[in-house]
């Protein structure tokens, strides 16, 4: 099975969805209790648009370990996916509740959240995304360096992910704008920025920040094309990606 699996975890890096779903089922048929292989044959499924079959799979993996956060987060993945912002925001909830450090997650649940009308929780869930950004790469109270965040879906030098990782960064930059947060939304969007300059460049969040500092009379964004804003004094490293977004 492990061949079967990792093979599938190959092709779900590269976004061959339809060759990875053929190895992770391949995968539950030869060990059909192990969790992990039904939670990625499901989240395989939803990229490929197979909702029933994503949701089947991803409930036989909770059933067999309801306690698993990554089935969690694939669940809200799919329903993401699917636009069922509710559905997604409750799975994301299970997941943050049993991984309460994962940023990603979080993160995504601000984003269901904001997209299901819960703008006060979904402000909550991205502060805490934030936070958690800012302990990336922080010493532990123990001295010892912090481990590598563990990343099942990205390879090894996240390269393929930058893009929607920028876009990640331009949603919270967008979110903490509109709730009132300049100095952290310029911050999110510096982050974008050094991901995906020309993404960037040619976001909302650019137009929204001089319509916004206009009527406030605060400080405007560079011009089109020049070099992004100074870094916010003592920010960190922008983290590594943790998972794909998926939109």
């Amino acid at each position: 099975m492990t061949q079967r699996f990792d093979l599938g975890v190959h092709y779900f890096l590269r976004r061959e969805y339809r060759e990875a779903a053929r190895y992770f089922q391949q995968a539950v048929r030869d060990s059909p209790a192990d969790a992990a292989a039904w939670s990625y044959y499901g989240i395989a499924l939803a990229h490929l648009g197979r909702a029933g079959e994503a949701e089947a799979a991803l409930a036989r993996a909770l059933a067999l370990a309801p306690e698993n956060p990554e089935a969690w987060f694939h669940l809200g993945v799919a329903r993401s996916l699917r636009e069922e912002w509710p559905e997604a925001a409750s799975a994301y909830r299970r997941a943050v509740a049993l991984t309460p450090d994962d940023m990603v997650a979080w993160h995504r649940l601000g984003v269901a959240l904001a997209e299901s009308g819960e703008e006060v929780a979904a402000a909550a869930a991205f502060e805490r995304a934030l936070v958690l950004s800012r302990d990336v790469g922080a010493p532990s109270e123990s001295g010892a360096p912090p481990s590598r965040l563990r990343d099942d879906h990205v390879t090894e030098t996240g390269e393929r992910e930058s893009g929607r990782e920028a876009k990640s960064w331009l949603d919270l930059a967008l979110s903490l704008l509109s709730l009132g947060d300049e100095e952290e939304a310029v911050a999110a969007y510096e982050r974008a920025y050094t991901l995906d300059p020309d993404r960037a460049q040619h976001s909302l969040f650019r137009p929204m920040l001089r319509l916004l500092t206009a009527v406030q009379g605060g400080p405007e964004m560079e011009e089109e094309g020049a070099a992004p804003p100074s870094p916010v004094p003592e920010g960190p490293e922008r983290p590594r990606p943790r998972r794909p977004e998926v939109g």
